[in-house]
């Protein structure tokens, strides 16, 4: 029982610290390059496009989750797929909800 809540606090602190890292370069990734655009300009993608990425992200985030949970007594060399899973999600939802405010 000890290994399993060791191999479950080290896959949710990596997870956590990856999804920072990623939320944090995502946003300074969108936000830098609008800076750079000189014309003011909407994204092309209508909103539904948006909330429909936003849903798949969600669905990629809490899918991801569920599974770290239900196979807590995995290593976190085994948890890595959906830890990257979880960080896609939080990728992709951070960049939609940028967008979605720009519009």
């Amino acid at each position: 029982m000890k290994k399993e809540n060791d191999n479950l606090r080290k896959t949710i602190i990596l997870t956590v610290f990856l999804c920072l890292i990623v939320i944090v370069l995502v946003s300074f990734i969108q936000i830098y390059g609008q800076s750079e655009i000189t014309q003011q300009c909407s994204y092309l993608d209508p909103v539904t496009i948006d909330l429909l990425a936003f849903f798949a992200a969600l669905f990629l985030f809490f899918e991801g989750i569920i599974r770290v949970f239900k196979h807590s007594n995995e290593t976190v060399k085994e948890q890595l797929t959906r830890v990257l899973r979880i960080a896609i999600g939080c990728a992709i939802i951070t960049l939609h909800t940028i967008q979605f405010i720009h519009k």
